[in-house]
């Protein structure tokens, strides 16, 4: 099977016999031992794998690559090592287990087929893949007899509808089509959408196997050129589409004598082939006109691939492309391989560089009829010199200052005179808006604006850059979440516009082509609302930093906090997932154990975050409040830190307070209750003696009624001691959040797997709650567990009409709880109340973990695992 050489896309075609092996060439050696042990057998061919056997032949000896071995010639094999015959079994069934293990998978996951499709058509066999899709033999359900090649594309890859349609409508009429069965989306197995299309198979191959047999005969070769002339202009007059990806491969053989050839786009239906993507095309190199890697898709692209075919099969290779795109661009292919010069003259003719002299439909058929149609030599425009290269159009000088924009905004600050007139007077080109030009006079900065104008205006094909980013709506959005070193070059280009140029290119975006202008509408977005966005942003911080925000104003955002906050609202309008995800970080700052802040404690970002969190989806006002919210994050964090700290500063001057009036009134009130004793201080505040009551008795002397008064005093002390030890306990009460809380959540999921439990038992859906049920199954019937289960259940059954064991009960305790604990903490109530709060939150613990081991943890688990269940399944 012929097939280019990655390593060399520009090498001639060559074969490969079936037996064929390589030479190990330095370190390949090894590799390619490494494959044959992962895939035994992997040297040998597989007749009807892809039917190359039927449909490839081989080249004669002079169009071979050098460097292939000479097995095809009569050589022999090497024989086996003796050592190998003892050890073969061994040596078998070792690569076959690790094929099995290792490569059988990644094989599977290759070739998967949508199930919507595998219940609408029987797949027979793999035909083929490339860097798109793969394609497999199959046929309708319903239809034995009719084969189809069903091509899935790979993700992110879609189809051109609109052609679609009109080749279904044409049906098997158009002999230069293949006729389309039916095509779509369907869900692959990982969830994803992926386009597939069903057309026609062609079992007689493609082009590729008659130019495997070149060089060809003169007549053979005639009929073959005569019949895609045919087909190209059919596709370019009938249906008025120009391919952009004529090659061997994706001409398939209709009927063989004479030959009639159906274009299509089934790049690996036969073999995979290398293709490049030049700005959303899919071309292959070796095929592929100077215009096209330009991102040109004009007719003139489809004759020049039919001239590298026609020296193919006269020269038995390919032509010799230049070392790189601008030679190819700028000087004339060598055709002396070609041993006839009437053929030398047609593939001079259709490999012209410059697309208006090239030759198409017309001269083709004079020169099949005998004529020498006339190789006209296009006017070429007085050249200009960029970086010592001469340009002699605008797209060629367009390309290569987008290509080199360093060098190219160098160049173009000191000579937009020149290329300007060189524009008038040369070119004659009046569609450039010169401005772009003239003002790189006094603003010099903008020159990359102007190498984006001038590639908009000249390549629309190729894919928009800036600085050497890729900036269609795909590669902006890559430069917003990706390094912070490009979000600077990002806001240059929304700030000057570069976006709105990168608009104007190409895109194959379905949104896109259905608004029917013609323009990315997503980078008009872009270019549209960020700034909006930011202008607001902008407004909201210089009005926080005006206002009382002392901890903000302290550090005004830096530029390169305003760079993120540019590549981040860039995000939210190209992204719409990406509102929720930073809705969710922010939210997650007051409530998530792990993302938890101090940032909610500045009154002024939790505004913002407010604002953030309620607005529209998608609003450039809500968008505005994201950003801002997420840019001043760190400030609210450092201004929400020191407000903690003042306010905890703040709560113990408050307790400090309060004890002290607490023991002053305590204070007080002992003194008075000793003041009122017969044998009570009544020293003054000084410590002096007061002066002697002739009454009192003298010293030793006890009172008449001595001992009542004594218990007295014991008793009011006990009690003023009973009283503080209560006020110490209560402010230390709300601890019991600790237990009752998440004793309070076991209760809630206890109740809810008692309802949600069925009778028959669970039967998850999903692999990973089946594992975690089987092991709470493991745990609930495992003995200690059952003997506490056992336990609990006889506590349980002494509660009053059952109740212990109905679904409610422990939500209505976990509820309780919840209340409790709150009780508890709560700074505005009675310390006795806070106290028997606690005491009730102990007992209700305990309760709820009775009533817990009652279930034999099993209804615990099942409330949590019952709902992860209909979430993942």
């Amino acid at each position: 099977m012929a097939t280019p050489e990655p390593d060399d896309p520009s090498a001639p075609t060559h074969r490969i016999e079936p037996t064929a092996t390589r030479p190990d060439q330095g370190g390949r050696g090894r590799t390619r031992w490494v494959t044959q042990i992962l895939r035994p057998g992997n040297g040998r061919s597989e007749v009807g794998d892809a039917g190359d056997d039927a449909h490839t032949s081989v080249l004669p000896a002079h169009t071979r690559r050098f460097g292939l071995s000479n097995a095809s010639a009569g050589e022999q094999p090497p024989a086996r090592p003796r050592w190998r015959h003892p050890t073969g079994a061994l040596l078998g069934w070792f690569p076959r287990l690790v094929s099995r293990v290792v490569v059988g998978p990644a094989g599977e996951l290759d070739y998967a087929i949508p199930e919507e499709l595998r219940r609408s058509y029987r797949v027979q066999g793999h035909i083929g893949s490339g860097g798109e899709a793969m394609v497999y033999l199959a046929e309708p359900v319903g239809e034995p007899d009719r084969q189809l090649a069903l091509k899935v594309y790979r993700p992110g890859h879609d189809i051109n509808r609109e052609l679609l349609d009109r080749l279904r409508a044409r049906g098997a009429t158009d002999p230069y089509t293949p006729a389309i069965h039916g095509y779509g989306t369907a869900r692959s197995s990982w969830g994803e959408d992926v386009a597939w299309e069903a057309q026609e198979y062609f079992a007689a191959g493609s082009l590729r196997t008659l130019i495997d047999q070149a060089p060809l005969p003169d007549e053979r070769a005639r009929d073959i050129v005569a019949a895609v002339a045919a087909c190209l202009h059919h596709w370019q007059d009938s249906l008025q589409h120009n391919h952009t990806d004529v090659k061997p491969e994706n001409l398939l053989i209709r009927k063989a004598d004479p030959p009639v050839f159906a274009l299509t786009d089934f790049g690996g239906a036969v073999r995979a082939t290398m293709s490049r993507v030049y700005g959303s095309q899919a071309v292959t190199e070796d095929y592929a006109a100077p215009e096209v890697i330009e991102g040109r898709r004009e007719a003139p692209a489809a004759w020049w691939s039919l001239g590298v075919m026609a020296h193919e099969m006269m020269a038995g290779r390919r032509p010799v492309r230049g070392e790189n795109w601008l030679t190819v661009r700028n000087s004339e292919v060598d055709v002396s391989a070609i041993p006839d010069e009437e053929w030398r003259l047609l593939a001079q003719g259709l490999l012209t560089p410059v697309p208006a002299a090239r030759w198409g439909y017309a001269e083709v058929r004079q020169w099949l009829a005998g004529e020498r149609p006339e190789i006209v030599k296009a006017r070429r425009y007085a050249p200009i010199s960029f970086a010592d290269v001469s340009h002699d159009d605008p797209p060629s000088l367009a390309f290569d200052l987008m290509d080199r924009s360093d060098k190219g905004s160098v160049w173009l600050r000191t000579h937009w005179p020149t290329l300007r007139t060189w524009l008038d007077r040369e070119a004659n080109d009046y569609t450039f808006d010169r401005s772009y030009l003239t003002v790189l006079d006094d603003e010099p900065e903008r020159a990359h604006v102007a190498i984006s104008a001038l590639a908009a205006r000249f390549v629309p094909g190729m894919a928009p850059r800036y600085r050497g980013h890729e900036v269609s709506a795909e590669g902006v959005l890559a430069m917003a979440v990706g390094e912070s070193a490009r979000h600077a070059t990002l806001r240059e280009a929304i700030e000057l516009g570069a976006l709105g140029l990168a608009a104007r290119h190409w895109c194959d975006h379905p949104v896109c082509r259905a608004e029917g202008t013609n323009r990315c509408v997503l980078l008009e977005r872009v270019q549209h609302e960020v700034p909006l966005i930011m202008r607001q942003v902008r407004t909201t911080v210089e009005r926080v930093l005006a206002t009382d925000a002392r901890d903000v104003a302290e550090r005004t955002p830096a530029t390169h906090e305003w760079d993120r906050a540019w590549a981040e609202a860039t995000e939210l309008v190209l992204d719409p997932d990406a509102a929720t995800r930073k809705r969710r970080h922010l939210r997650a700052q007051s409530w998530h154990p792990a993302h938890r802040s101090d940032a909610p404690r500045a009154e002024w970002w939790r505004a913002q975050r407010s604002a953030a969190l309620r607005g529209p989806h998608g609003d450039v006002a809500t968008n505005a409040a994201i950003s801002t919210a997420t840019m001043l994050l760190p400030s609210a964090l450092r201004a929400g830190a020191a407000q903690r700290q003042l306010d905890r500063d703040q709560s113990r001057g408050r307790w400090r307070e309060r004890w002290h009036r607490i023991a002053a009134a305590v204070g007080g009130g002992w003194s008075r209750a000793r003041e009122r004793l017969p044998g009570g201080d009544s020293r003054g505040d000084n410590g002096a003696q007061p002066p002697p009551d002739p009454d009192r008795p003298p010293s030793g002397t006890p009172y008449r009624n001595g001992s009542q008064t004594q218990r007295k005093q014991d008793r009011e002390r006990r009690r003023v001691d009973r009283g503080m030890r209560q006020i110490e306990r209560a402010m230390g009460s709300g601890r019991c959040r600790r237990f009752a809380y998440p004793a309070g959540l076991a209760g809630l999921a206890e109740g809810l797997g008692r309802s949600l439990l069925p009778p028959e038992g669970f039967f998850p859906q999903s692999d990973a709650v089946l594992a975690g049920y089987e092991v709470l199954l493991a745990v609930s019937d495992s003995p200690p567990v059952s003997a506490l289960a056992a336990g609990a259940q006889s506590v349980t059954g002494l509660l009053p009409g059952g109740s212990g064991n109905s679904w409610w009960f422990p939500v209505v305790l976990g509820l309780a709880l919840f209340v409790l604990g709150r009780t508890a903490a709560g700074k505005q109530r009675k310390a006795r109340v806070r106290l028997m709060s606690y005491r009730l939150s102990v007992a209700g613990s305990l309760l709820m973990v009775v009533t817990v081991l009652a279930g034999g943890l099993l209804t615990l688990g099942s409330g949590i695992l019952i709902p992860l269940d209909s979430v993942l399944g």
